[in-house]
């Protein structure tokens, strides 16, 4: 290696960690900056040092090359070294712009949960949707910039038709979780903080993705729904429109039981639960009508089913209250006399002196037919 390559390589490393030591600095300086006027910092920033680290080190490599061929290989090299710059271009900008808009949206996203009259769901959305469309047109760029890939993206330009039958096929189901998502962000069935019941799952609306939706359930487990299947399924939203909610207290008690007085406990117990909500309209109470209306809805088998429609301000509170109900009538039932009823069983012997050894069971004293 001659004089004239080892003062390039000198010049190369030497410009490089100047590089270096600029970049740090200067993030160094934006972070302080930054950090005085606000308590938290950017996660781009970090990213965007990064990325030109890594950018200004790949440069330098190729550099570096010049060094060790001769100069018949020079424009060889300086042909990959452009590529590589451009690249590194594309690819900075890429996590530039991504880091720029998913801060953006992030700071709309938190200032519109603080406020309760906003919906930050299309935001949540956008930003998966922003960082896709990103990095797709990054990636188109890369592939042009490359010989090799751009003959192939000139063939697969060439024979879109068959090429879009496969994708197709290949990603139907990716493709129809994307566009059932941008339906529900559109339509707005439900919304990010919603309580919703998609099919068996409870619980709040935590996040909507490109592919999914994340629900939060009061046992704080969090289940993944791909979109296209929340399209099929029926949504039962607890925050459309109104929150309040109206849970029944369904109890049987026996028909030897005093049916007025075990409504009138029913009728106590829900009004003096915390979270009970009186929902009467003004015409309601001037008729007097009660806050807690409780019937019987029917005959069972063995027992007399009573019914209290009880109103809550939400569904939580709903959800609290049916199990605290239960729990106190069942007590008062117990302290007034009122019988729950529960499944019994009566024995009848047949033929008794010839056969002893064949029974006979019913159920709720009604006999069977003969085995």
């Amino acid at each position: 290696m001659n004089t004239t390559a080892l003062i390039w390589l000198a010049s190369v490393i030497g410009a490089s960690f100047l590089l270096h030591f600029l970049i740090n600095r200067s993030a160094r300086f934006y972070e302080q900056r930054y950090l005085r006027e606000t308590e938290t910092l950017p996660r781009y920033i970090r990213t965007i040092r990064r990325t030109l680290l890594v950018v200004v080190w790949l440069v330098a490599l190729f550099l570096c090359s010049y060094a060790f061929f001769g100069r018949e290989m020079y424009e060889t090299i300086t042909g990959h070294l452009i590529r590589s710059v451009w690249i590194g271009l594309v690819i900075v900008t890429c996590v530039i712009a991504n880091a720029v808009v998913l801060s953006l949206v992030d700071k709309r996203i938190t200032k519109y949960s603080e406020a309760e009259e906003k919906d930050p769901t299309s935001y949540k959305f956008f930003r998966y949707l922003a960082s896709f469309g990103i990095f797709l047109f990054g990636a188109i760029l890369i592939a042009f910039s490359i010989p090799g890939l751009r003959s192939a993206a000139q063939s697969a330009l060439a024979g879109a038709g068959v090429i879009a039958v496969v994708i197709g096929i290949a990603s139907q189901e990716v493709l129809g979780n994307i566009v059932s998502g941008t339906f529900i962000v559109i339509t707005k069935p439900f919304r990010v903080g919603d309580t919703v019941k998609i099919n068996t799952v409870v619980g709040q609306v935590e996040d909507i993705t490109l592919r999914h939706t994340v629900v939060n359930n009061f046992q704080n487990k969090r289940i993944v729904i791909p979109n296209a299947i929340i399209n099929k399924e029926q949504i039962i939203n607890y925050n459309l429109e109104e929150r309040k909610i109206c849970e029944w207290i369904e109890i049987g008690i026996s028909y030897d039981s005093d049916v007025d007085k075990a409504l009138a406990i029913m009728q106590e117990e829900a009004m003096n639960h915390p979270y009970f909500y009186d929902n009467r309209s003004e015409s309601e109470l001037k008729r007097e009508e009660p806050a807690v209306r409780a019937k019987v809805i029917g005959f069972g088998d063995s027992s007399v089913n009573l019914r209290a429609w009880v109103w809550a301000r939400n569904y939580p509170a709903g959800f609290n209250m049916r199990l605290d109900l239960y729990q106190s009538i069942k007590k008062r039932f117990d302290e007034e006399g009122i019988e729950i009823p529960f499944p019994y069983r009566t024995l009848v012997f047949k033929n008794q002196e010839s056969k002893p050894d064949k029974l006979q069971d019913t159920d709720n004293n009604q006999p069977s037919s003969n085995n």
